[in-house]
């Protein structure tokens, strides 16, 4: 069997940075993704648009059955943490907007509106408790966003120097690795990780297909590595994994200390889970290192 690659990629990728979404709440966790805004702003012609999503305040009745909204010094709060982080990163001029509303809703829909390349926003681990009581806007945006998602965590605070992407061949994955090479810093790596299923015990005839199989994914890499070959001074390796691809993704991450990891979603029927609802939720719960995550063509 011999892995191709398609000469066309449909999803939207990252060629040229123009508008860059960043997305505040004014968190500890949205820090590092200000930091990498402002890095991204110092060095690539990008316009950064900042916004800030307020959820409604909450109302209580008072003993005499009159609603009483609270929630305005919260809210004056968080407005100073997200000027005092663009101060911090040098992003004090870029233009903002403060909504009032579901953030992940507002998130996507002021990308939308602006036809923004990139939405950038933090990224935290979850907790089954989080998951049950909290909206988790990170993962709400990936699954939904029509534009590529960075989901930045502490560890990034400069444009990547090593990202690995996740591929498996197929167009979502090799507009990610594309986008990655738009994204990393000059001199960088990418890294192009395929994780191969569980084999199962060798026989005569399984012999035979995993030799062409093997041969089928090593033309496949080279191809790829051919076509990703066109910013000098960035290095492109490939790495083969065996096991369970979240998993596997994870623990590379960890052990080759990776800047990003970047992969690209693709939407099956109910029956067969999408990318975005298995693997990337996945990713995007555990945080180990930043997600870059390309969304598949909603707007061919």
């Amino acid at each position: 069997m011999t892995a191709t690659i398609p000469n066309s990629v449909s999803a939207r990728t990252l060629v040229r940075h123009r508008d860059v979404l960043l997305a505040t709440d004014g968190s500890a966790a949205a820090l590092a993704a200000t930091r990498f805004v402002g890095a991204l702003a110092a060095k690539r012609s990008v316009t950064p648009f900042v916004v800030t999503v307020v959820p409604p305040p909450p109302t209580v009745l008072d003993p005499v059955g009159v609603s009483m909204a609270f929630g305005a010094t919260l809210a004056e709060e968080q407005r100073y943490e997200v000027h005092c982080q663009l101060e911090l990163s040098s992003l004090s001029a870029a233009s903002r907007e403060t909504l009032v509303g579901s953030p992940a809703s507002e998130i996507l829909r002021v990308a939308e509106d602006r036809e923004s390349d990139l939405i950038v926003l933090g990224l935290r681990p979850h907790a089954l408790l989080d998951r049950v009581f909290r909206d988790e806007t990170a993962l709400s945006v990936m699954r939904h966003a029509s534009v590529p998602v960075l989901a930045v965590t502490p560890g990034l605070e400069r444009i990547p120097r090593r990202i690995a992407v996740a591929i498996d061949f197929s167009r979502a994955s090799i507009a990610a690795a594309r986008a990655a090479l738009s994204l990393v810093d000059d001199g960088g790596l990418i890294e192009l990780v395929y994780v191969e299923p569980p084999s199962e015990p060798a026989s005569e005839d399984t012999e035979g297909f995993n030799t062409i199989y093997a041969q089928g994914v090593a033309a496949a890499f080279n191809r790829l590595r051919q076509e990703l070959a066109t910013r000098p001074g960035v290095s492109i390796s490939m790495v083969i994994l065996h096991g369970n691809v979240a998993a596997e993704l994870l623990s590379y991450a960890e052990r080759a200390d990776v800047d990003l990891l970047a992969v690209g979603s693709q939407r099956h029927s109910i029956a067969r889970r999408s990318f975005v609802g298995g693997v990337t939720t996945a990713l995007a719960r555990a945080a180990t290192c930043s997600l870059l995550v390309l969304p598949p063509n909603r707007r061919a």
